[in-house]
C-alpha cells in the first residue's frame, strides 16, 4: 500500500511539473521525478514480478530499479544546484559520486549467489550475504551524500528567500530531506542487522522504514510542487492586473498618441508587461512635449504612478 501511495505522489509531481513548470526550466527536476516515479512503480510486487519475467525472472529489474533511483536523485540534485553554488551536488564531484555508486551497486548485485528466480524482496532473501548488504546499502549511502547537501540548500532557501513561496518550499524540502537521511540510516541499519542476526533482527526496523518512506516522498513532492504552483498562481494574478492597467490607460494613451503622433510601440504581439511599459513611456513623452497641448491631471499622474509600481513589483 505504501508503494502505491509513493508512486501516486511521484506521478502527481510529474503532472504538476509538466503543467506548471517554466519553458526550458526545471527540466532536471522533471527528469528526476519521472525516473523516481518509474522506480517506485516497480516496487509494487505484481508489476515487478510481471516486468522481471520479461527479462528471464532473475531479479535484473531490482538492479535496474536501484540504478534508476540513483540517476533520478542525481538529476534532482542537478536541478537544485542551479539555484545554489554548492559544488558537491553539481559538477564533477556529483558525477564521480554517482558513477562510483552505480559501479559498486552493480558489482555487488552480480556478486550475490543468485538462485535463478524472481524474488519479491531481494534483500529479504539474500540479506545474509555480505555482497547483498553492500548492494542494498550503497544506494542509501549515495542518498545520504546527496540529501545532506539538499538539507543545507533548504536551510539557505528558508534563510535567504524573499518570497513566502520560497520559504514554504524550503521548509518542505528540508523536512523531506531530513526524512530521507533518517530513511537511509534506517535501511543501512536494517541491512547490517539482517547480515549479523538474520531476517528476524531486521523486522523491528521495518515500521520505521515504511513511515519514513512515506514522509520522505510526501514532503519532497510537496516541496518540489509548491514553487511552480504558487509561482503560476502569482503570475496569473499579475497578468490580470497588467491587463486591467492596460485597459485603464487606454483612453489616456489614445489622447497622448493623437496629441503627439509618433511610431506607436504598442504592438499587439508584444508581451503584456512590455505593452504597459511602452504605453507609460509614450504618455510621459507626450506630456513632456509642451508644443501639443497635452497635459496630465492629478488623477492621470496617480494612475501612471500605480501602473509603474505594478511593473516594478514584478521585476524584483
Amino acid at each position: 500500500m505504501v508503494e502505491l501511495i509513493v508512486s501516486a505522489l511521484m506521478w502527481a509531481l510529474v503532472i504538476v511539473l509538466i503543467v506548471f513548470r517554466r519553458a526550458r526550466k526545471e527540466r532536471s527536476v522533471l527528469y528526476a521525478a519521472i525516473t523516481i516515479a518509474i522506480t517506485m512503480m516497480l516496487n509494487d510486487d505484481r508489476l515487478y514480478l510481471a516486468v522481471d519475467g520479461w527479462f528471464g525472472g532473475r531479479d535484473i529489474v531490482h538492479l535496474f530499479s536501484a540504478l534508476t533511483l540513483m540517476v533520478g536523485v542525481h538529476y534532482l540534485a542537478q536541478g537544485v544546484s542551479r539555484a545554489t553554488a554548492q559544488p558537491h551536488i553539481s559538477g564533477w564531484p556529483a558525477r564521480v559520486a554517482l558513477w562510483a555508486a552505480l559501479v559498486i551497486t552493480t558489482v555487488a548485485f552480480f556478486s550475490v549467489p543468485h538462485l535463478g528466480e524472481t524474488t519479491e524482496s531481494f534483500i529479504r532473501v539474500y540479506g545474509s550475504h555480505p555482497a547483498a548488504a553492500v548492494y542494498a546499502s550503497t544506494q542509501y549511502i549515495y542518498l545520504l551524500y546527496v540529501f545532506s547537501a539538499l538539507v543545507l540548500f533548504a536551510l539557505r532557501t528558508m534563510r535567504d528567500g524573499r518570497l513566502a513561496r520560497e520559504k514554504i518550499a524550503g521548509g518542505l524540502l528540508l523536512t523531506g530531506s531530513v526524512c530521507t537521511l533518517a530513511l537511509s540510516i534506517t535501511v543501512i541499519g536494517m541491512n547490517l542487522a539482517q547480515l549479523v542476526g538474520g531476517l528476524a533482527a531486521a523486522e523491528p526496523w521495518r515500521p520505521s522504514y515504511y513511515l519514513l518512506q512515506l514522509g520522505t516522498f510526501a514532503f519532497l513532492t510537496a516541496g518540489l510542487a509548491t514553487a511552480p504552483i504558487v509561482r503560476w498562481v502569482s503570475e496569473s494574478r499579475r497578468d490580470r492586473e497588467i491587463e486591467r492597467y492596460l485597459d485603464k490607460l487606454y483612453p489616456l494613451w489614445r489622447r497622448a498618441t493623437q496629441a503627439r503622433p509618433s511610431p506607436q510601440l504598442d504592438g499587439q504581439d508584444a508581451d503584456q508587461e512590455d505593452r504597459l511599459h511602452r504605453r507609460i513611456v509614450e504618455i510621459r513623452d507626450a506630456a513632456m512635449d509642451r508644443r501639443n497641448g497635452f497635459h496630465l491631471t492629478d488623477v492621470d499622474r496617480r494612475l501612471l504612478a500605480d501602473a509603474e509600481k505594478r511593473l516594478l513589483a514584478g521585476s524584483r
